[in-house]
């Protein structure tokens, strides 16, 4: 049962998030990039407003297990820097499709640093996102990695 729930939960996520791809998409406000930390993948970007974005990676973690992930993240301009930097939290969710046992399901909640490289369509970013694991045990997790960001025009 618990599979069938973590399945339906994964469906819809990935079904929320390419409802805002198509509208980014026709703003030219995607981003692909990867991430190097644990987990070690590939990021998508889609910002809905200035401020907002949805946040979708797939990733290898050094435990030989695919990880997928879906944040909503909020972003605010940090005092005293150039108009560059960002720091953003949110709140998203994950599932690990471990080799030797049943999948794994949690919710997270990342937050981090980008810094926009000027005349680029380039950001660099370093995060870390605490959090829960759901299905098959209870137990806190903790993903952090650093990446960069393609955006597409």
């Amino acid at each position: 049962m618990s599979r069938i729930l973590v399945l339906t939960v994964i469906a819809f996520l990935c079904f929320s998030c390419f409802i805002p791809a198509l509208h980014a998409a026709d703003k030219n406000e995607i981003g692909l990039g990867i991430v190097l930390g644990e987990p070690t993948g590939l990021n998508t970007q889609f910002f809905w407003s200035n401020n907002s974005a949805v946040d979708v990676t797939a990733a290898w973690s050094l435990g030989d297990w695919l990880t997928l992930a879906a944040d909503y993240q909020i972003y605010n301009y940090l005092a005293d820097l150039p108009r560059e930097y960002k720091w953003y939290y949110g709140l998203g969710t994950y599932a690990t499709f471990p080799d030797d046992k049943d999948l794994t399901f949690g919710v997270r909640v990342p937050f981090g640093i980008k810094y926009h490289i000027p005349y680029t369509s380039m950001d660099t970013w370093v995060e870390a996102a605490p959090g829960l694991e759901l299905v098959e045990d209870t137990e806190a997790i903790i993903h952090a990695g650093v990446g960069i960001t393609w955006w597409l025009k």
